[in-house]
């Protein structure tokens, strides 16, 4: 199978668009949150990458990946309190196409010149490191040269009450927008174009794991099946990077002492470095973990309330 290189990575947690070309500044303020969220991560990523383009035709052979928990919930939630408080006057179906969860995959498309595969994927929180595995699939079948992908959500004072009316409260961690995005190309192309490798994606895989799972098959199996796919062993790992939350808690320890089987590497949250962000979370944590030099391998699972589990084994820069 093709090897995998991270030639770009880039998180936020606010906007940034300060730093942006002027063509993709004015292009995000005309735009919701989330979209301009995914519009900054992306921005930043694709500049060093060293793919960041703003004219020109479009690259038929560069595509976009997102997942999003919650897409333009809040931007939603924001247009139906204006309309019960005003009335239909204030209605506009202009804004309709602003308001769908795969806006920001259609915007960074054509801010960045990216004709290849446009996906949004929606699968809970683990909707962010699903992305990641499917543009992950398409560059290494030879579908895409390379692939922008990650995760993104905005939040507000809406969607936790929403959440917790409906029973899925996330915990002592506060919600908070964030955006995360990785830059994937195959390894030789991306020594060829002289371009910095910051990591490697070598492997990943999905499951479910429905609230009755109380053995936690669902997220055992795609830790496993993650770890076979990337040829690496428990003992292997330096570090487990976990999305949960407390209703999912249980079964992800279970998982996890089963899989790893007395061997102890160095677990850690996402939501305790950056609060709640849903489906950034692990690509935040992803992008944070590829700071470290070490060629070791890592996984990085997301366990979410939806049932949805993902899976996906990383190595910072020098893996062989």
């Amino acid at each position: 199978m093709t090897e995998i290189a991270i030639t770009g990575a880039a998180a936020v947690v606010d906007d940034r668009l300060g730093a942006l070309p002027e063509t993709i500044r004015s292009r995000a303020a005309r735009v919701e949150r989330v979209t301009q969220l995914a519009l900054a991560a992306a921005g930043h990523a694709l500049a060093e990458a060293g793919l960041a383009v703003t004219d020109g035709p479009p690259r038929p052979r560069i595509g976009v990946a997102l997942g999003t928990a919650f897409g333009c919930f809040v931007t939603n939630a924001a247009y139906q309190r204006r309309v019960a408080a005003d009335g239909p006057k204030v209605a506009s179906p202009r804004l309709f196409s602003a308001t769908v969860s795969n806006a920001a995959a259609g915007e960074i498309g054509i801010g960045y010149r990216l004709g290849g595969p446009a996906v949004t994927l929606t699968a809970g929180g683990a909707a962010g490191l699903a992305a990641i595995a499917h543009a992950a699939d398409l560059v290494a079948t030879g579908r895409a040269d390379a692939m922008v992908a990650g995760g993104m959500d905005a939040c507000d004072a809406a969607l936790e009450r929403w959440l917790g009316d409906g029973g899925l409260a996330t915990g002592e961690a506060p919600p908070r927008d964030g955006a995360a995005v990785v830059v994937l190309e195959p390894v030789l192309a991306a020594r060829r174009r002289g371009a910095a490798e910051r990591g490697r994606i070598v492997g990943h895989a999905a499951g479910f794991t429905p609230a009755r799972d109380r053995d936690a098959a669902g997220v055992r199996s795609a830790i496993e099946a993650a770890l076979a796919d990337a040829g690496v062993r428990p003992a292997e790992l330096s570090q487990v990077i976990v999305r949960d939350v407390p209703t999912t808690a249980e079964r992800t320890r279970r998982a996890l002492h089963a899989v790893l089987d007395g061997t102890q590497p160095h677990i850690q949250h996402p939501s305790a470095s950056y609060g709640e962000t849903f489906a950034a979370a692990c690509p935040l944590a992803l992008v944070g973990a590829l700071a470290d030099a070490s060629p070791a391998p890592f996984l990085v699972l997301d366990v979410c309330p939806s049932g949805h589990v993902a899976a996906l084994v990383a190595a910072g820069a020098g893996r062989a």
